[in-house]
């Protein structure tokens, strides 16, 4: 694991940001504030792309924008939460895989509720795994899903999820495949 981590600042153990903010607490207040702004924006205007790693990055880029300098570019570290991400050097490669994968399934359009919470399910457990940037992946990845799922037809409510068992529910899938996580979706979706 990389020991150096380019995106904290030293004197502060912060993460370098725009706003010149060394205040840990302060910088997550503010983050959050500027994300519900930009995340609400994103429910009105979806953000044009192809549904791959560079539109999730773009999704990044929006929501963080204001706050990060390295907003929508992909990590140089390796992290870990519960378990190690994708180390760093094979998210490229691996986002590319995975959003290919994605392309193949015609972005999940045109599927039965239930294959569309399988799929669905699968990608959003593949893309968590990969946690292609910094700080902000599960933001961004929910705001890029929600805008996939009304592309394909339906309307997931990520909002309405309970956050503890969408976390746990993501922790499992790391190792224990996305069943917890269809679960949990098929309770806040429905048609578009």
């Amino acid at each position: 694991m990389n020991t150096e981590d380019p995106y904290v600042d030293p004197g502060s153990g912060v993460l370098v940001n725009l706003l010149g903010v060394t205040d840990a607490d302060v910088l997550r207040q503010i983050e959050a504030e500027v994300v519900v702004l930009r995340d609400a924006e994103l429910k009105v205007t979806t953000l044009p792309g192809r549904f791959d790693l560079a539109h999730l990055s773009a999704f990044h880029r929006r929501l963080f924008g204001d706050v990060y300098p390295w907003a929508g570019e992909l990590r140089r570290v390796d992290i870990a939460r519960t378990s190690l991400f994708a180390h760093w050097r094979h998210v490229e490669s691996y986002g590319d895989y995975l959003f290919g994968r994605l392309r193949e399934e015609r972005h999940l359009a045109d599927l039965g509720r239930e294959v569309f919470l399988d799929r669905f399910a699968h990608h959003f457990a593949e893309v968590n795994a990969l946690h292609p940037f910094r700080e902000g992946n599960g933001r961004a990845q929910r705001a890029f899903f929600w805008q996939l799922a009304l592309h394909a037809g339906w309307r997931v409510d990520f909002a309405a999820l309970d956050v503890d068992k969408f976390h746990r529910a993501c922790r499992e899938s790391m190792t224990g495949g996305s069943d917890t996580l269809r679960e949990l979706f098929d309770g806040v979706t429905g048609p578009a």
